[in-house]
């Protein structure tokens, strides 16, 4: 029997059993007619091994044939699963033990996904890409002068990758083109040394952090350290060049996501010590200096203290929806969905009762659905993947 085919039949076997209990969780808090197996579903990936730790980092839907996650295990090792349609095993994949770090920016093109993670010698950013053919992941490239990759994402003609360089104390942000080659490189400086908070953050034995970046028009904005804290960055698309910033208070204060809507507006999170805010919509100032803390919001004390927040615009019945994602100090998964055009908000949902679940990301399904990453803790003890999909008729409901 082969070692895939064993851990198939383990990964069944458990998780069908917390599948039924939590579908009946879910079942109870409303009618029984309004769940709709064939399209909803949670699914907790368990392993054989109890003592083995998996930290989910992204999720991309991969055409009508189910889903890739990135996960973390082990404190910073790499392991990619991939499932179907219906939340149902088909393949897993650990990487070997040189290949650490995988970080969020995970992309589903040309029938191959494709993600970084970090070469834990060198310390080099790594471009790794994985085929359901192949069932494996090979590397596509090696980017030698990029250490400590800490987020990517998908722009309108590339990608962009952010890093710590270590040798500069600076936040560097990098452009590539949609095959992935370097485009242009800029560095924004933190003014210390920042290494041991990166690696603590890294290694997930300290605070994480909230990286991330994205578009907005004919600029760029990452969250990152700079001007020893973490700050909300505006940059040219054509150069990298700098030309605003929203400056948090060390790793206690700062924007948690954000979303660019139109115009000069954004959808935002932050935090301050422990405080938690939504700006479903805001016009912020790209060409100039800014506070986090100065930024107006409403306060939601039922999320975990700095909380981290994930966020979407996605179209629920041919409305806009700014979606957040979050996590709640009961230890449950938390969805706020506010209009789009005029940031009011127009319905919560909250998901999980019987284990504490960690919201990690979302992705809004080919169907009309919603699938919500995350990991929960079986036992209360041991981390694990999980996958919940609402349907349209469940997303439409308390979205719309």
């Amino acid at each position: 029997m082969s070692h895939c085919n064993y851990r198939k039949m383990k990964i069944s076997a458990i998780h069908i059993s917390f599948v039924l209990l939590l579908t009946l969780s879910i079942v109870s808090c409303g009618n029984e007619e309004d769940f709709i197996p064939d399209s909803s579903f949670i699914k907790i990936y368990n392993d054989e091994f109890f003592e083995s730790s998996y930290i989910p980092m992204d999720i991309v839907q991969a055409g009508n044939t189910g889903y890739f996650i990135l996960s973390a295990y082990d404190a910073w090792n790499t392991y990619i699963l991939r499932v179907d349609e219906d939340g149902e095993y088909m393949w897993d994949y650990k990487l070997e033990d040189n290949y650490v770090n995988p970080i969020k920016g995970l992309y589903y093109k040309d029938s191959a996904f494709y993600f970084f993670c970090m070469d834990d010698l060198s310390l080099a950013a790594t471009l790794m890409k994985v085929t359901d053919q192949s069932k494996t992941a090979q590397v596509e490239r090696t980017y030698g002068n990029i250490i400590y990759p800490l987020h990517s994402s998908a722009v309108d003609d590339g990608f962009l990758l952010e890093s710590y360089n270590r040798e500069s104390y600076s936040t560097r942000l990098t452009k590539l083109n949609n095959d992935f080659g370097i485009v242009w490189e800029e560095e924004y400086e933190v003014e210390q040394d920042v290494e041991e908070s990166i690696i603590s953050h890294l290694t997930r034995i300290g605070n994480r952090l909230p990286f991330f970046s994205g578009q907005a028009g004919n600029k760029y904005f990452l969250n990152g350290y700079y001007n020893y804290s973490m700050s909300m960055l505006f940059v040219n698309a054509s150069d990298g060049t700098q030309t605003g910033v929203i400056n948090g208070f060390r790793d206690k204060s700062a924007i948690s996501s954000a979303k660019y809507l139109d115009g000069n507006s954004y959808a935002l999170s932050r935090f301050d010590f422990g405080e938690n805010f939504i700006i479903p919509k805001i016009d912020l100032n790209t060409s100039g200096t800014g506070i986090s803390s100065d930024l107006e919001g409403n306060e939601h004390p039922e999320m975990m203290p700095n909380a981290f927040v994930y966020s979407q615009i996605i179209d629920v019945n041919g409305r806009e929806i700014t979606m957040y994602a979050t996590s709640t100090k009961g230890g449950q998964i938390l969805l706020y969905a506010y209009d789009a055009i005029n940031g009011t908000l127009v319905g919560t949902h909250h998901l999980g009762r019987l284990n504490p679940y960690e919201a990690i990301d979302f992705v809004a399904t080919n169907d009309g659905g919603l699938a919500v990453l995350g990991n929960t803790f079986v036992n209360g003890r041991f981390s694990r993947i999980t996958l919940i999909k609402l349907s349209e008729k469940e997303l439409i409901e308390f979205a719309n």
